[in-house]
């Protein structure tokens, strides 16, 4: 009984060489990873230069206004409306490349310092710079035809039955800030009859034109 156990452990040892003889101890072979590169051209395997040009489509430049500045570069939408027979900006076609005409702000190259050009997370929208009664009434629009045409306009009437000419507002502080632009949104459908009144009630909120009414001691 003594000499068995040496003879399973002869056994065993004569059966781990014959199996690493076969093969079955032979190195694996590794295996091809997704990230792989192609020895001829250096560049990832398919899928991994997908998402690497998904991720340099998210970077951001960086971007210094300048008034020859290419305004649909970002402002796609305004540019457009320029084409759209409902805003008030398709009848000034001819000066779809000439916004620096309108929109003469010297407040423009700080509006657009902390501007990057593929930046998707803001929405680019003129409204942080103004454009000035003088912009529409120099050389454009003569003001005098303007107030003679808004004396016949209902538009603005109160709730008392007190009729306001939009194009002569009353001499007033509060009534400085309020330009063409505010009513007349020349890049959307709004139209001048939605928004006038609009204006008005950012003040008149209990839709009383005439002063000293509202909080009478």
């Amino acid at each position: 009984m003594k000499f068995r156990k040496p003879a399973i452990a002869a056994w065993s040892l004569m059966l781990v060489f014959g199996l690493c003889a076969l093969g079955a101890c032979s190195p694996a072979t590794p295996s091809t990873s997704s990230t792989a590169t192609d020895p001829a051209s250096s560049q990832p395997a398919d899928g991994v230069e997908a998402s690497t040009t998904e991720a340099d489509a998210t970077e951001t430049m960086a971007f210094t206004w300048s008034p020859e500045s290419d305004c649909a570069m970002c402002h796609q939408a305004d540019t457009d409306s320029f084409d759209d027979a409902s805003c008030p900006a398709s009848q000034h076609a001819d000066m779809k490349d000439q916004c620096m005409s309108c929109h003469d702000d010297p407040n423009m190259e700080r509006a657009h310092s902390k501007v990057e050009i593929g930046d998707t997370k803001k929405k680019a929208t003129l409204k942080r710079t103004a454009v000035t009664r003088e912009s529409c009434t120099t050389g454009c629009h003569d003001q005098a035809e303007l107030t003679e045409k808004g004396a016949a306009a209902t538009v603005l009437t109160d709730k008392n039955g007190l009729t306001v000419n939009p194009h002569e507002l009353p001499a007033h502080e509060e009534h400085e800030g309020i330009t063409c632009a505010s009513c007349h949104k020349l890049h959307t459908s709004d139209s001048p009859e939605e928004a006038a009144p609009a204006v008005c009630l950012n003040c008149h909120h209990a839709n009383v034109y005439e002063c000293n009414t509202c909080h009478a001691h």
